[in-house]
């Protein structure tokens, strides 16, 4: 009787202790004891980051306050606590992107989670999408087991005609529930005479085929 007592309060001991593991514990840790990278060096994007075991190189697992989706998370990126938004669960938004001295190109990226009825139909979302990056064209359908997703490039120009910024759009739907992150990918003009902008391209799909909802 006194080995079942005793091997019970080593299991809870134990589950206790996996949670020292745990997403709330890595933003407490102490920053010297963590990887030299943005994504755990910063403090505000540290509390997103649910283990300090890369998903795969240069990658970590961000993990969405609302509960409602994790994805691949780029190792150096940061998130920008200023433009950040989370009013309940069903709806959070986030901000995050690198500068040449951490990535090969200049980005950022604006993604916004959204729960409920008002997005179980595409056509909705993409009315919400247009008025935030005044993209209005066709997207092209990537399907999978558990979600889709509904991609697009776009361009922004200046006054006088000039390319600004390159656009890599995305909105991702869950096939199992109402839920999405719509996300759109912004880099400079010289980044893309740099790089090929497949390459950019591949990056961001890897990213956006990541999303795992809950």
């Amino acid at each position: 009787m006194k080995t079942q007592i005793v091997l019970s309060l080593l299991t809870v001991f134990l589950l206790g202790g996996c949670n020292v593991l745990g997403q709330k514990d890595i933003s407490e840790m102490d920053p010297a004891e963590l990887p030299d990278v943005f994504a755990l060096q910063d403090d505000f994007t540290r509390e997103f980051i649910s283990s300090l075991d890369e998903v795969e190189s240069g990658y970590y697992l961000f993990e969405s306050k609302t509960g409602g989706y994790t994805m691949m998370y780029p190792e150096n990126a940061k998130l920008d606590e200023i433009y950040y938004e989370m009013p309940g669960d069903y709806l959070e938004a986030i901000q995050f992107g690198e500068g040449e001295e951490t990535s090969d190109h200049h980005y950022g990226v604006r993604a916004t989670y959204n729960e409920g009825d008002s997005v179980s139909e595409f056509k909705r979302l993409q009315g919400v999408f247009e008025a935030r990056t005044s993209y209005d064209g066709d997207y092209e359908t990537i399907e999978y087991d558990d979600k889709k997703i509904y991609f697009a490039t776009s361009e922004y120009e200046d006054q006088n005609g000039d390319i600004i910024t390159y656009n890599f759009l995305g909105i991702i739907m869950s096939n199992n529930s109402d839920q999405s992150v719509s996300m759109n990918y912004m880099t400079d003009k010289d980044s893309v005479a740099d790089m090929n902008s497949d390459v950019i391209k591949e990056k961001v799909i890897k990213i956006m085929e990541s999303i795992k909802f809950k």
